[in-house]
């Protein structure tokens, strides 16, 4: 297992010189808007340690991921990654720490006009399409991505303009960490059981999950498509037969799709932006016990961002720091857990014109806290 014990954001984004430690198996990032919490899950999926500029592309362009009209061109993404300086000159700066190794992400450079050969520019896939013949001049990022993982150090030239293309570019390069995205709207992309049904045990316990929305769920599967070789997701109705997911409502898609996410990070790290997203209040405690005690058990470490206190609440009481009975959806998923370990950090992120600031406190402290004094632990 690959887990991250502190964070250091030294600059990106609108983050500088954010640090938090003491983290945990689930940690809960939370603060006003516009505080960073994207930013921290973004800078995150940085420290992967492969040294490709395809993954800091992928990065780059997650908020415009679900824009079918007028998203950034890849250039415009790339440079909104560094932070706001009056200087030409361009860092990002991220570290961490896992089992005792440093892991670091570090980018230098500035922008300045180039020419290009349009000849150089004919094999790629251009972001606009109408171009003269010839030398064009353009902006452009010059500069060089250095990542470390322990003693290991790879450091690659980056070159990016207005013209740049992910198409193409090679992937290849094997990852130290294990870490899934899931955005607030990952639902509704589809091909969210995927990895559920290839663990038929953990297949069950998702079934007993989706059964806290409709008790008549008895199954999962996946067809062929009657129009061309297109897999369709369904699930088995008792009276409805077999239905495919899209038919179902948000809630529903969404508990599955966290639920194929953390088959997927499994021995890694998972990233949650906007867990309540599409989850009503009422299904909170059992939905969210259910989430916990998988992470547990395919061994993966959460970092969760939420703008409700209800949600908060509700992750708090997966803990039962007060000794109450225990909800159990699924008991073998639950066999392993030692109820006298904490294993929730609440992490509260506050910017101001001197930097980023965090304050991480136990889940315990938290919920003690929320308990006694209504402490509002998002401010």
């Amino acid at each position: 297992m690959a887990f991250f014990d502190s964070i250091c954001i030294d600059r990106y984004r609108g983050i500088k010189n954010l640090r938090i430690d003491e983290l945990k198996q689930i940690n809960l990032i939370v603060g006003d808007n516009n505080c960073g919490k994207t930013s921290v899950l973004e800078a995150l999926q940085l420290l992967r340690t492969s040294a490709t500029l395809a993954n800091v592309y992928r990065v780059a362009r997650q908020r415009d991921s679900l824009a079918v009209m007028g998203a950034n061109s890849i250039f415009d993404s790339f440079l909104c990654m560094f932070p706001r300086d009056i200087n030409e000159k361009k860092e990002i700066s991220i570290r961490g720490n896992s089992d005792k190794k440093t892991v670091t992400f570090q980018m230098k450079g500035k922008t300045e006009r180039v020419l290009l050969d349009t000849k150089e520019l004919g094999k790629i896939k251009l972001y606009q399409k109408d171009i003269p013949d010839g030398e064009i001049e353009t902006e452009a990022f010059e500069g060089e991505l250095c990542l470390t993982y322990g003693d290991e150090i790879t450091k690659k030239p980056v070159s990016v303009n207005c013209y740049s293309s992910v198409t193409g570019m090679a992937v290849s390069e094997v990852d130290k960490f294990n870490i899934v995205y899931v955005s607030p709207f990952e639902h509704l992309r589809g091909n969210v059981i995927s990895k559920i049904i290839r663990k038929p045990s953990f297949k069950q316990v998702c079934i007993k999950a989706l059964q806290l929305f409709d008790p008549e769920i008895t199954d999962m599967m996946i067809f062929k498509s009657d129009v061309g070789d297109r897999p369709v997701e369904y699930l088995r109705h008792n009276t409805l037969g077999d239905m495919p997911i899209s038919s179902y409502g948000d809630g529903i898609k969404r508990v599955l799709s966290l639920a194929n996410a953390i088959a997927l990070a499994a021995d890694g790290i998972l990233l949650i932006d906007e867990l309540e997203t599409a989850i009503h209040k009422k299904y909170y405690d059992n939905i969210f016990r259910f989430l916990v005690k998988a992470c547990r058990s395919f061994h993966v470490q959460a970092f969760v961002t939420t703008h409700s206190i209800e949600a908060i609440d509700g992750l708090l009481a997966t803990q039962d720091y007060n000794q109450s009975k225990d909800k159990d959806i699924d008991k073998d998923i639950d066999k392993d857990i030692d109820k006298d370990n904490d294993d929730i950090r609440v992490c509260t992120i506050k910017r101001d014109e001197n930097g980023s600031h965090s304050r991480v406190l136990t889940g315990r402290e938290v919920y003690e806290n929320r308990e006694a004094f209504g402490f509002e632990v998002r401010l």
